[in-house]
């Protein structure tokens, strides 16, 4: 028996010789960027200090600024919608915390109109169902998509892709929102309430 294994013999050994899980250290450390995760007293020396440093704060929002970056530019329409709502900070960083999505710009704004699709606004919800639909269509996908809309589309659409100013209450009524590659413009507004294409 060694003198290391003597030493160590009916007692724990020294912090700094513990093996650590370094999965386990990697997902923390993860959970800290997204603001996902709380240190505790268990928590080994390393996590709590990158917990309170200024450094991880600096990351954070380097983060979330590229994110903002990327998303204003390619999903632009959920983008404005979420800005003239007040949502987008908080929105974005529920995202953030929530999800763990590639930096890759290819991969952020699927990632966030699929979270997005199921929001409980229905107008935001409607909005990313269509534009993750339409960015689908033009990366090539062969399917066909019909969105639901409890509001007229064509004069909230119009605003959000030139990013002006919203109505206060949009004109309520039935429509869909048919994508697909076979469509002239890629898509097509049909109102349920006069059966008209658009």
């Amino acid at each position: 028996m060694t003198r290391l294994q003597k030493n160590w013999a009916g007692s724990a050994p020294p912090s700094r010789l513990k093996l650590m899980n370094l999965a386990t250290h990697q997902r923390k450390l993860l959970s800290l960027f997204r603001c996902a995760y709380e240190p505790h007293e268990g928590d080994d020396a390393y996590i709590r200090r990158v917990a309170r440093s200024r450094d991880l704060d600096e990351a954070r929002r380097n983060i979330f600024l590229w994110r903002i970056y990327v998303l204003e530019r390619t999903c632009v329409l959920t983008f404005n919608l979420l800005k003239r709502r007040n949502l987008l900070e908080e929105t974005l960083s529920a995202f953030i915390r929530q999800h763990n999505i590639s930096p890759f710009r290819e991969t952020q704004a699927p990632g966030f109109l699929e979270a997005l699709s199921g929001h409980p606004d229905s107008l935001i919800a409607s909005v990313a169902q269509f534009e993750l639909a339409l960015t689908k269509v033009r990366l090539g996908d062969p399917g066909s998509y019909t969105i639901d809309w409890n509001v007229e589309p064509h004069a909230i659409l119009n605003n959000l892709a030139k990013d002006i100013p919203l109505e206060d209450e949009p004109e309520a009524g039935a429509y869909k929102i048919l994508v697909s590659r076979h469509l002239p413009s890629r898509f097509q507004i049909v109102s349920l309430d006069r059966s008209a294409v658009a």
